[in-house]
């Protein structure tokens, strides 16, 4: 036998079992495709026994904040992909904000979430960064009226991004198409000088995020999530 060689047993294969595609939140801890974002995912702000079947988020910071975020997120696996969840919030006003996100770091994302407005209805609003700039998009805000829960999906196409939602009738879309490049390690390297000084190295994820920006103890309740690669 070359001394480059080793024997092994003849096994018969034994893949790891996929994750199911939907996440009930019946455990009492997160699963491990799960990830948090600059803090461990403690009762402080998580919560799968307060309410069976159900991820209670408390609100974090704002969504260019460092320290304290309150983001629950799936890494992106495919091209092709997509997080759908259904939440029940009610915030008390603009300050206060929980849906779902495609989401690369703080200066980079697209989100899709609850608030309130100015005349205290409940809405959908959208909000993007690029590298820190961000984008608001008043036109296409939806009022939610009394629906009491809310579908949320957010789909990778490719080098889009789209949004939709549910308010009891079934799926619409959100009328836009987001640019997905900016959720890349590429997009993310900070360039000085025409080097790059810094790359990105996180990948994109979908998530669900919650804001409390008042500090007035709100929540969110996400009922359930199912990631799927298209």
């Amino acid at each position: 036998m070359p001394a480059d060689e080793v024997t092994a047993p003849d096994l018969p294969p034994h893949p790891w079992p996929p994750a199911p595609a939907t996440d009930h939140f019946d455990d009492d801890r997160l699963g491990p495709d799960w990830s948090t974002l600059r803090r461990p995912a403690g009762p402080d702000w998580l919560d799968l026994r307060v309410r069976p079947s159900h991820l209670r988020v408390r609100g974090g910071q704002s969504p260019v904040g460092r320290q304290t975020p309150s983001l629950v997120a799936r890494r992106v696996g495919a091209t092709r992909c997509s997080l759908e969840t259904v939440v029940e919030f009610d915030p008390i006003d603009h300050r206060h904000l929980a849906g779902i996100t495609a989401y690369y770091n703080t200066l980079n994302w697209h989100y899709l979430y609850l608030t309130r407005d100015d005349h205290g209805r409940l809405v959908l609003e959208l909000l993007s960064a690029d590298s820190g700039r961000r984008r608001t998009y008043p036109d296409l805000t939806v009022e939610v009226g009394d629906a009491g829960r809310v579908g949320l999906r957010a789909v990778f196409d490719g080098p889009v991004v789209r949004f939709g939602y549910n308010l009891g009738a079934g799926w619409r879309d959100l009328p836009v198409e987001l640019d997905a490049t900016v959720l890349s390690d590429e997009h993310a390297a900070l360039v000085v000088d025409g080097e790059p000084a810094a790359w990105g190295f996180t990948g994109a994820f979908l998530g669900l995020w919650v804001q409390d920006l008042g500090n007035d103890g709100v929540h969110a309740d996400f009922d359930h999530a199912t990631y799927l690669e298209h």
